[in-house]
């Protein structure tokens, strides 16, 4: 089991990095998937004591990921704010700061059906929102939130489904991970934001899936 482990995919090399996400070492792109920012801000709104930790959490895990791989694009695929409550004074702030130590970065949003909800992120962040799906500037593949129902031609990574998988051991014994799920035309990205739930996947054929615990990846036998 390791940090990272590399895949081909579509003629490319693509890295999965434990703290689910995706790396293209060519291009310098870090692609992510469901941070919802602002949900303990959400939750606060209506009286439920969270704390905003998360949302600081968040923005150093993605810190850490970028300073490693001198990623110098980041992509999210949906859902970067939670809810329109969510948009508070200290997430802003929590952000905003983020922001400033990653001034050079350039940052595409693809609007999820949360952002269609929260509104496009605040326009000092310099993020660029592209609707969905869209294709990557050489065509090579989609880049989408929500994934098709159905068969489509053109390969796609996606977010949305926040994909899990759980483990059986002995007994009752169980264990539910975040995970991958890849096939030979589309990849499913983990839900990056910490503070999200996960949803329960069949291993279908022709489907590969990589569990992951934040720290290693392992391929599911």
């Amino acid at each position: 089991m390791n940090e990272l482990l590399t895949i081909d995919w579509q003629g490319e090399s693509l890295q999965l990095l434990a703290d689910r996400a995706v790396f293209w070492p060519k291009e310098k792109t870090i692609y992510i998937a469901d941070t919802h920012f602002g949900k303990a801000a959400t939750f606060r709104k209506v009286g439920i004591p969270v704390s905003e930790h998360t949302t600081m959490e968040d923005c150093l895990r993605l810190g850490t990921l970028i300073d490693n791989t001198r990623a110098e694009k980041l992509v999210i695929l949906g859902d970067f704010l939670h809810a329109r409550a969510g948009r508070s004074q200290p997430v802003r702030n929590l952000l905003f700061n983020w922001r400033d130590q990653y001034q050079e970065l350039s940052i595409d949003l693809v609007r999820g059906n949360h952002d269609l909800q929260s509104g496009d992120p605040w326009p000092e962040l310099g993020i660029t929102c592209l609707p969905d799906p869209t294709p990557t500037k050489k065509n090579t593949w989609e880049l989408r939130h929500l994934p098709p129902d159905e068969e489509v031609d053109r390969p796609f990574l996606a977010g949305h489904l926040h994909p899990g998988y759980r483990l059986h051991g002995k007994g009752r014994d169980s264990l539910r991970c975040p995970c991958w799920v890849a096939s030979e035309k589309r990849i499913i990205l983990p839900a990056f934001g910490s503070f999200t739930g996960l949803k329960n996947i069949k291993h279908e054929k022709g489907e590969k899936i990589f569990l992951t615990n934040g720290k290693e990846i392992q391929e599911l036998g």
